[in-house]
């Protein structure tokens, strides 16, 4: 199976995916800084660290956000002479590894796409992959939870406010495990299980204001477009709290999926893209066998066929050379192929007859019909009919595994108060 993997460009950080060699998928963080927004070099720097790995995938796709942005990255990739590396916008990477896990009945999708800054909401053409309407709200986004959580830690009187960007930075991602544990658990505490840091129910309340105005907005966009959406599909990493996807049910009454680790679809359907079109552009007729090889193999058939040919022409040509047998004249037998012995030699002299019996009329008989020069027999050119190609590769249905939520231990930095 061929192997790929995909690069997703975002606000806050970029994201890989790669498939196995069963099909699963696997992520990794080669470059992933919160506090500073990543560019098209650092794209070009991953992807470059990507093919130089042991085990370079066979095909590489990188997502995009806007066309300007694509043409930087495809001046950083230059830079750093790659080549081979295929480029999609952040929509149809979405629908590249959303379709195939789509019930047919939903033509006309609304695109989620919760990230650390924001919403982008899409309305799109599940099979063509036209939009009907784009619109982006900052009501609701990862930073803005990230903060719900900090405030409260910050109230619980556990840790002083941080005095240093250091210790800004531990804070906040301390913050930010918390908030990603809360989406599988009701309840987070610190280890040693003496402080409850932070309860689901009570962060769903500091967020249900936000979460409402995002699907507000899905809504009105939905009304204003030219086709109301059969289904959202929500992505992002913020798309993984379940206050999210309940508040898009009740808003807009239609089925919201959220994927498998929904933070990785864009990385994901960039390298589906990839694989698929490296898919297309493989020859039917692939060997991977020497161009020596190859060469003999077609050029052997032939000269076999040259030689047949050569060998019965000459057979021909060494017939015509020998002279035709004549008829024999009357009274005289025809002569033997092989050896003449004594008696056939006595038999060739005629006798006169003796003259009292009159001699026996002669017996005229047809002579035979000269053989005609055969043809020479020349063999039937063999023919070469190439094996059947080999059956296109299938793109396998993206399944991303779940993931375990580690114990989230408390900030190294901040100092506590007493």
């Amino acid at each position: 199976m061929r192997s790929s993997e995909g690069v997703s460009l975002g606000t806050c950080g970029i994201r890989t995916a790669r498939t196995t060699e069963d099909g699963a998928w696997t992520d990794g963080t080669p470059f992933d800084d919160w506090q500073l927004a990543p560019s098209a070099q650092d794209v070009a720097r991953v992807v470059r660290g990507i093919v130089d790995r042991p085990d370079p995938p066979q095909s590489l796709g990188v997502a995009y956000r806007t066309p300007t942005e694509r043409t930087e990255i495809e001046l950083a990739l230059s830079e750093e002479y790659v080549s081979d590396v295929h480029l999609i916008d952040h929509t149809g990477a979405a629908l590249e590894y959303v379709r195939p896990g789509l019930p047919s009945h939903h033509r006309t999708i609304a695109l989620f796409d919760a990230g650390a800054t924001g919403v982008d909401i899409r309305i799109v053409d599940v099979e063509s992959g036209r939009s009907y309407g784009s619109i982006r709200t900052t009501a609701m986004s990862g930073n803005s939870f990230d903060s719900v959580v900090r405030d409260h830690i910050l109230g619980l009187g556990i840790v002083r406010p941080p005095q240093s960007a250091d210790e800004e930075n531990a804070l906040t991602a301390f913050c930010r495990g918390i908030k990603e544990a809360l989406s599988s658990h009701q309840t987070t505490s610190t280890p040693d299980g003496e402080h409850v840091l932070l309860e689901r129910h009570i962060f769903e309340l500091s967020i249900a204001r936000a979460t409402e105005q995002a699907a507000a907005a899905v809504r009105q966009l939905g009304l204003e477009a030219e086709f109301y959406p059969d289904a959202v599909v929500a992505i992002g990493g913020t798309a993984n709290i379940p206050l999210v996807k309940a508040t898009l049910e009740r808003f807009l009454q239609l089925p919201v999926i959220v994927p498998d680790r929904p933070e990785l679809v864009i990385a994901g359907g960039a390298a589906v893209y990839a694989t698929r079109v490296d898919a297309a552009h493989v020859p039917a007729l692939a060997s991977h066998r020497p161009a020596l090889t190859r060469l003999a193999m077609i050029a052997l058939p032939i000269a076999g066929v040259i030689a047949a040919v050569g060998v019965f022409t000459a057979l021909g040509s060494s017939d015509e050379s020998q002279p035709l047998s004549t008829p024999a004249s009357v009274g005289e037998t025809v002569p033997q192929t092989s050896a003449p012995t004594a008696t056939s030699t006595a038999t060739t002299t005629t006798s006169s007859p003796t003259p009292d019996i009159p001699p026996p009329p002669p017996t005229t008989t047809a002579p035979p019909a000269p053989a005609k020069n055969p043809a020479p027999y020349v063999q039937p050119k063999p023919r070469y009919y190439p094996p059947a190609p080999p059956p296109a590769p299938t793109v396998p249905l993206p399944q991303i595994p779940g993931v375990q939520m580690p114990v989230i231990p408390l900030p190294v930095l901040p100092r506590l108060p007493f």
